[in-house]
This record gives structure tokens, C-alpha cells and sequence, in this order.
């Protein structure tokens, strides 16, 4: 086989002879990497029993370590195509395992109410950053390996700060670790320069309330773990919403957009980043007005399902048209997955939250593993049908979330809406207090806290 090196340089494709007949083994790769996804299943509870900290930590020096074994086997040491592609999947499930989904639920969980929204875009858009750099890195290695020595060499830079992360304060409070809780606080209020005085009445206050409240839910054993069985239809409605939004996402962002022949792909997937960031800024306003986190999500999915449905019928007649609608998908599918990122959390308790998330992650890995197989294996003569089928999804998936409920203004607060449903109306663990926590003006520590946070 010929390659042309022009446009991408020397690919692993062209490494490992994935074109003809063996055209669908390119999709290992991404398989391999979303399968590594799967545990989140494991990790995401686990960060509700040991911290997200510790989890963090725990994961990214696991995978820096891998990876760098990897890469130096890979560049030094000769093999066969085969090994080198055992090599690469190790190093794909490895990265898999990715730490993303704990740092945006530290993230949330160390901003109060009234910065929710701000941290989240700001977590959002630093993601088209890197995808920015991605491309850089890509244009300049022109190599697959060299580019693998870019990103290794970029993960490394960030190691240092493993040791600096702080703690989730709502995990500490639930975990009734209160010590490490006070110099956590102490910290922060510091930091935006608040008197003891200011908050330390208050702290206290939250604790003895907090052990008050234990000894009255000892009584009952079993409380939270009907309240969790309660929750399993919104799990998997959740669940829902991550498989479709990153099925529609990897879809647009790998596939419909670089079918153009009309934009170099470098440009063009820049250009996808830009759009992407501007999805996740206008996600962030609106969610904070009167459309709240639901009818946002709903609004951006429907928006999403038009540009899906609208590219097959002017890929082949106007191509420049057809990128410029691949893009308005990308900015709808970019703010839908903001929407639901912030979204999801804010519809579970701080003790299960972990969980959920990892549920959410899990199932929405099938949608992105899913993506590029059913893209090669249907080809480009039943494209048309496949953009059908997605878009009727998205619009089942807006009915799915018209049925659940409006967090806005209630963000992580354990209990809110549960105890509407308790017949005894007792308040869920930790639900007094997390309110006490949340509310945006009667606590100065943890008003302020998401300044702090997102500065550093």
C-alpha cells in the first residue's frame, strides 16, 4: 500500500495496515479506550467511601505510570505490528481509566450554589483548550509516536498538582470527618480573606445539628437504602441522556465534521473546538435563567437532532453548508453534554453521588464506543438512515428529561426533593445541614469557596 502523508503525516493506520478489508480494526482503538471507561462502575463508589482526592490521585498516577512504560517500549524496543498493537491497547484501557468524571464531581462539590454554573463552563471550556493543543501537538508531530511523546510530556506537567488538590468539603461533611473538614474550611476562608469569626459560629453550629441528626438516624437502618432503590429509574434515565448526548457528540465531532473535503482538518477541528466552547458558555447562561437545567438540556438535544437530520440532505450538493451544520450540531451536542455534566449530579444526594456518576459515565461510554463502528460498518450508502435513527433519539431523549425534575437552585443539596416523598417526612442524611451549607447567603465560608477553587 501507498499512503498519502500529506494531510496527517505517518498514522498508525498506516503502522498496522488498517485500510480494505481490515478497515474496521481502526475502530479497536477507540473500543478499547471506552471499554477502559468501564470502570468507573468501581471507581465511582469507591470515591464515595475513601474521597475524591484519593481517587484522583490514585488513578492519574496509574495512568501516567502506565502510559510511560508504554511509550518508552513502544519507541525503543523492536516488535512486531502485533505487539505494538497489544502495546497501544494496554495504554488505551489504561487511559480509559480516566479520572475526568472525579475532578468535575470535586469540581461541583467544591463550589457553592451561586458558582455552580461559572465553575462548571469554566471545567467545560479548558477541555476545548486541550482539544486546541491536541491539534497543535497532531499538526507538529506529524507521527503517531511523536505525538504520543507530546501528550505524555503534557500529562507529566500536571503531576505536581496531585499533591496540592483539596478535598471535597460535602464529602468530609457527610463523612462526618469534621477535623479535616475545619482545616479544609480554614483554608478557604483564608484564601478570600474572611475572619474566624465570620465562619467558625456557623461550622459549629453545622456540626452539632449534623450529630444530632446521627444519633436520630441510627433508629433507622434502613432508610437510605430504600431511598436508593427509589432512585434507580432516574439512574437509568440518566443514564440515558449520557448515552444518546455522547453518541451524538463523538458522531458530529469525529465524523460529520471531517467528512468535508471543503476545510483542511486541522482547521476544521479547531474551528470544532471554538464552536464546542461556545456551546458550553451558552449552556452556562442558560441553565441560570428561566429555561433552568431541564429545558436548556431539552432546548440544546432538539437543536442537536435538527443538524443531525439536516446534513445528509446537503453533504453531497454543498459540502461548505454541510460543515457549517456539522458545527451548529457541535455547539448543540457540546452545551447538551455542559448541561447534563451539571445536571446529573444536582439530581442525587452527596452519598450516592459518586455512584451516579459513574453510572451516567458508564452507559454514555457505549454511545462513543458505539460511534465509529457503526459509522465504518454502515458506510457512507446507508449514512442517511443512521442520521434518521440518531436524531428520532434525540427527540425520545428530550421526552426522557421533560419527565425529570428542575435543579436550579438547589444544587447538591441532599434531601431537597426527597423528603417530599418520604412519608414520614424525615429529612434524608445530611439534608438540614447540606442546606445550611448551600445556602448562598446565610453561610459566608461556602458562598465563597467557588472563587477560591476556580482561581486555583
Amino acid at each position: 500500500f501507498v499512503f498519502d502523508r500529506s494531510v496527517y503525516g505517518k498514522t498508525f493506520t498506516e503502522e498496522a495496515k488498517f485500510v480494505c478489508e481490515n478497515a474496521i480494526r481502526k475502530t479497536w482503538i477507540s473500543t478499547v479506550y471506552e471499554l477502559g471507561t468501564f470502570t468507573v462502575l468501581i471507581t465511582g463508589p469507591i470515591s464515595d467511601r475513601v474521597g475524591r482526592r484519593k481517587m484522583l490521585q490514585i488513578l492519574s498516577l496509574g495512568m501516567y505510570i502506565v502510559t510511560a512504560i508504554t511509550q518508552v517500549l513502544l519507541q525503543f524496543v523492536n516488535m512486531s505490528v502485533n505487539l505494538k498493537i497489544g502495546l497501544l491497547m494496554v495504554n488505551q484501557i489504561v487511559s480509559g481509566i480516566d479520572p475526568y468524571g472525579i475532578v468535575f464531581l470535586l469540581l461541583m462539590e467544591l463550589t457553592s450554589s451561586s458558582h455552580t454554573s461559572f465553575a462548571g463552563g469554566v471545567s467545560m471550556v479548558a477541555y476545548t483548550i486541550g482539544e486546541v493543543m491536541f491539534t497543535g501537538f497532531a499538526y507538529a508531530a506529524r507521527n503517531w509516536l511523536n505525538l504520543k511523546w507530546f501528550m505524555s510530556i503534557y500529562f507529566a506537567v500536571t503531576v505536581p498538582y496531585l499533591f496540592f488538590i483539596p478535598e471535597s468539603p460535602y464529602w468530609l461533611f457527610i463523612r462526618k470527618k469534621y477535623d479535616q473538614l475545619e482545616v479544609c474550611l480554614r483554608k478557604i476562608a483564608k484564601t478570600n480573606r474572611r475572619e474566624e469569626s465570620e465562619w467558625h459560629p456557623m461550622y459549629v453550629q453545622l456540626v452539632e445539628q449534623s450529630r444530632l441528626e446521627k444519633a436520630t438516624e441510627k433508629k433507622k437502618p434502613k432508610k437510605k437504602i430504600s431511598r436508593i432503590i427509589r432512585l434507580v429509574p432516574r439512574l437509568f434515565m440518566c443514564g440515558c441522556i449520557e448515552f444518546v448526548t455522547m453518541l451524538l457528540y463523538t458522531t458530529i465531532s469525529y465524523d460529520l465534521g471531517q467528512k468535508s473535503e471543503a476545510i483542511s482538518p486541522y482547521t476544521n477541528f479547531i474551528i470544532g473546538a471554538g464552536v464546542e466552547g461556545l456551546g458550553y458558555l451558552a449552556a452556562g447562561l442558560c441553565i441560570i435563567t428561566f429555561l433552568g437545567r431541564k429545558y436548556s438540556l431539552i432546548m440544546f438535544v432538539l437543536l442537536t437532532a435538527g443538524a443531525v437530520l439536516t446534513i445528509p440532505f446537503v453533504t453531497g450538493t454543498y459540502p461548505v453548508v454541510a460543515t457549517v451544520i456539522s458545527q451548529v450540531g457541535k455547539f448543540g451536542v457540546s452545551a447538551a453534554v455542559s448541561v447534563s455534566w451539571l445536571f446529573v449530579p444536582e439530581l442525587f444526594p452527596t452519598y450516592m453521588r459518586g455512584l451516579a456518576n459513574a453510572i451516567f459515565v458508564f452507559v454514555g461510554s457505549f454511545g462513543s464506543m458505539l460511534a465509529p463502528i457503526i459509522d465504518t460498518a454502515v458506510g457512507d450508502e446507508y449514512q442517511r438512515i443512521t442520521n434518521y435513527v440518531y436524531a428520532g433519539l434525540a427527540v425520545v431523549l428530550a421526552c426522557v428529561i421533560a419527565t425529570l425534575p428542575e435543579t436550579r437552585n438547589r444544587s447538591f443539596q441532599d434531601g431537597a426533593e426527597h423528603d417530599e416523598e418520604d412519608d414520614d417526612g424525615e429529612e434524608e442524611e445530611g439534608g438540614n445541614t447540606n442546606k445550611a451549607i448551600d445556602k448562598p447567603k446565610d453561610n459566608v465560608v461556602f458562598q465563597n469557596e467557588g472563587t477560591v477553587d476556580v482561581k486555583s
